[in-house]
């Protein structure tokens, strides 16, 4: 009834458009601070925020479906530009290791994913289909189900509650996006985009930078070693057998 008689929803206060606008926040003093315990920027998921990395709020971006296990520890230095999430979330947790690896973990309170071989396998769209040319090959998973007989006729009142398969006859769409996705790595070493650490250029370059100073370092051969003693070749003066005053001699006689 108080709505018919005074309805308020077209009031809007100050206050609430000041913290809509985020009027209230102050500028971190310098970029790369760590803001894990502030909740996320609206106005970044709007795109319309225009404090860049000096922003306290937390940049979030839609594509990060996996927590960070380095953000768990206390050890991640990326903050926002981190590929991962920054947020304790149990769905979105990284799988287990040793689950995926040898189907058990011991630890009974291990905070990782604990995923089911099995489960992780997708059905076969082109055998629900009818017919898939990889057979028992096939990466997807192949099950036997029984046609709806009431579907085959053209209608089947149970929906999509029904028991038995109601097939599809519509060819399997590629997913374009996730391929992308799949096909974007992120070098560890420099961080650009486009390729792994293992083939990054600039860490071919420093490795080849490093063979040059440890070919520079190395020692030089026995008849390339000038003994500053005698000044001849052939040895070190830890080993020189001559007088202190030979090389006097020999720049005396040149």
């Amino acid at each position: 009834m108080m709505k018919l008689l005074a309805p308020v929803d077209n009031i809007k206060f100050d206050i609430e458009e000041a913290l809509e606008k985020q009027n209230y926040a102050v500028l971190l003093p310098f970029s790369g601070m760590d803001k894990s315990a502030f909740p996320v920027c609206e106005l970044f998921v709007k795109s319309r925020c225009e404090r860049g990395s000096l922003c306290p709020f937390r940049h979030v971006k839609d594509d990060k479906s996996v927590v960070c296990k380095h953000w768990l520890r206390g050890l991640c230095k990326k903050g926002d530009e981190c590929e991962f999430l920054h947020e304790y979330d149990m769905s979105k947790m990284p799988e287990c290791f040793f689950y995926s690896r040898y189907s058990q973990c011991g630890n009974k309170e291990c905070e990782f994913l604990h995923l089911d071989k099995q489960a992780k396998i997708k059905d076969c769209p082109w055998y629900d289909r009818g017919f898939c040319r990889h057979g028992p090959n096939c990466k997807n998973r192949h099950v036997k189900k029984v046609i709806c007989q009431n579907y085959l006729y053209g209608f089947c009142p149970e929906g999509p509650n029904c028991k038995y398969k109601h097939p599809k006859f519509e060819l399997p769409v590629v997913d374009l996006s996730s391929m992308q996705k799949k096909q974007i790595y992120i070098c560890d070493f420099c961080g650009e985009k486009g390729h792994k650490a293992s083939s990054c250029f600039k860490s071919k370059a420093l490795q080849m930078n490093q063979e040059i100073t440890l070919e520079r370092t190395q020692p030089l051969a026995p008849h390339e070693v000038t003994c500053f003693k005698c000044g001849e070749k052939g040895h070190y003066a830890n080993r020189c057998n001559k007088s202190a005053f030979a090389f006097l001699r020999s720049t005396e006689n040149k």
